[in-house]
Order: C-alpha cells, then structure tokens, then sequence
C-alpha cells in the first residue's frame, strides 16, 4: 500500500550555458524536506514462535497497529492468518506519520519532548500484535497477543534508521515472554535531526 505523499517525483535541474562553461544549480531537494516532516513506517512480516499463542485455536486472524505515543493508531488494513511456528505472514504496509509544523504541531512538540527529556519513558513507537475473531465468533473481542517497541531517542542517537528489522514481541500476558519476532522499517531520522535543530534554536 503506497501512501500518495510517497511517490516522490525528481526535482527538475536548472542548467545555464555561460559561452563554454556549464553550470548546473539544483534545488534542495524536496525528499529532504518532506522527509523531515514526517515518520514513514512499513509492517513488513510476523513470525511467531512456539507459545501460548500458537498453541491457542481460538487465535486464528491477527492484524498489527502502530501507535505514536497517544496520537491516533495506524494499523494494517486486513488480518491475515496466524503463521505456524517457525513461519512467516506478510502484510506489507506502509503509513506516515505527519510531524509538520503547520497540521501536527503536537506531535512534533512530542518529538521535541523526546530528545529534551533522556528520562521520558515513552519514547517508542508501539507495534501491537491484536487478535481478530473469525467471522464465525463475532462475540468474541479483538485481543491485545503481544507487543514490540522501536525507540525514536536511539535511532537518534545511533544515526540510523530501522530497515527491515526484526524486532521482539513480547506476550501481552508476560512481558518476559518473546512469542515473535515483527519485522519493520522506521524512517525517523531526518525529522529528528530537524526537530533537534530547532530546539537548538529555541
């Protein structure tokens, strides 16, 4: 699923010809700008393994929602089947994040906040893994399986981006339990860098 702000188009070039010489000017370029507004995250895949969660028949569809500190939820538009262990189900999305000053002001001001406060615990990005009840149970409820984090403070700090990683789930029902591995790309780093320099400029 390609987000329409995604497909970035080419800059046009500018050349003027002084006798002989050519000189090429290029304008700054306009993924930069775009970049350092937004947040762009893909759930790419969930594995699971061996756990209660597998084991459990009433867990059959599962979907998988991100959610920035307490701005509103991006999830995956279906539910797929649960993997056996050892296997893997693929969803493929993609979702931005808007943290443009003009239309999410508070968002930006959240990610300020992250890189003022070392101490604030809420620094991550949430992926949680949500059970879907099959079409034939519907008085069952979308239940919370398990959890996984990507901390925008340390992809700050170590310079890098998150590309198709696999990151822990951990159970819902014991936070020392990893039921799976999530794999995900977070691309946050221009707009951190951009928010940390304005807040060298305040």
């Amino acid at each position: 699923m390609v987000d329409e702000d995604d497909r970035y188009t080419d800059d046009s070039v500018e050349s003027e010809t002084d006798s002989d010489d050519c000189i090429v000017t290029s304008p700054i370029s306009k993924n930069i700008i775009q970049a350092t507004e937004k947040i762009r995250i893909e759930i790419i895949s969930l594995g699971l393994f061996e756990s209660r969660i597998v084991e459990d028949e009433t867990i059959q569809q599962l979907f998988v929602e991100c959610r920035f500190y307490n701005f509103t939820a991006h999830e995956t538009p279906v539910s797929l089947p649960k993997p056996p262990s050892g296997q893997r189900v693929h969803y493929n999305y993609s979702s931005v994040i808007r943290v443009d000053k003009a239309n999410n002001l508070a968002r930006r001001e959240y990610l300020k906040s992250i890189l003022q406060k070392p101490d604030l615990e809420t620094d991550s990005l949430l992926f949680t893994v949500v059970s879907d009840p099959p079409e034939d149970k519907q008085d069952l409820e979308c239940e919370d399986i398990g959890f996984a984090y990507v901390s925008l403070r340390e992809i700050f700090q170590k310079g890098r981006d998150v590309i198709e990683e696999d990151i822990s789930v951990f159970d819902s029902q014991d936070d020392s339990a990893i039921i799976g591995k999530l794999r995900v790309t977070v691309e946050a780093l221009h707009a951190l860098r951009s928010v940390y320099e304005e807040c060298k400029d305040d």
